[in-house]
């Protein structure tokens, strides 16, 4: 009985410290949203993070939200033509499997598919191994078109704001000097930097 009473008490403590921790935290908000933190639309700062999360639950929109649309047929074609290529040699490759076991299950009644009655098995054996291969490098270009679709929204997220109207010839200052002069009927070159 002792034990039960201690639970019961234990709980209703643990339900109020919950409730207080959640009151403060909604008032907190409150006050924070309404009359402390009030910032306008050119303050708020575009979030690589968030970019980066869009992207990771659905590829191409960390690129919307980053208003960089012409992106995303580029990542879906990636991730379409990898997919495909890694359907197909799975195909390919249990097709090369299933031939294999019918030739090793010890069954005389079994018959191989037509198309592999005059084929060699070590040759069947190099064509499964190839599909294999070429099925595992698919899921790396999949794996490879993904992570580059989160990596390019967080980049683009950090330049969202960054200005690149300007021609790199507009912006760039000369920071050297080659001069020539005479010093006591002595030529003398010179080269002055500036930093």
């Amino acid at each position: 009985m002792p034990y039960q009473i201690m639970n019961r008490i234990s709980i209703i403590f643990f339900l109020i410290i919950i409730n207080t921790s959640l009151l403060s935290k909604d008032f907190n908000t409150f006050n924070s949203f309404y009359h402390f933190n009030k910032t306008t639309e050119k303050e708020k700062k575009h979030s690589p993070h968030k970019a980066s999360i869009y992207s990771a639950v659905l590829p191409g929109l960390g690129q919307a939200y980053n208003k960089k649309y012409w992106k995303i047929p580029i990542v879906y074609v990636g991730l379409g033509a990898s997919t495909y290529f890694m359907l197909s040699n799975r195909k390919e490759l249990q097709e090369r499997q299933n031939v294999l076991n019918l030739y090793f299950d010890g069954d005389d009644n079994t018959k191989v598919p037509e198309k592999y009655i005059n084929t060699d098995i070590d040759v069947v054996k190099a064509e499964r191994d190839f599909h294999r291969k070429n099925r595992d490098y698919g899921i790396i270009a999949i794996a490879g078109f993904y992570l580059i679709n989160i990596v390019d929204a967080a980049i683009d997220a950090h330049f969202y704001g960054f200005d690149i109207d300007k021609p790199l010839a507009q912006q760039k200052k000369k920071n050297w000097h080659l001069h020539a002069s005479q010093i006591n009927r002595t030529p003398a070159l010179g080269l002055r930097i500036m930093f």
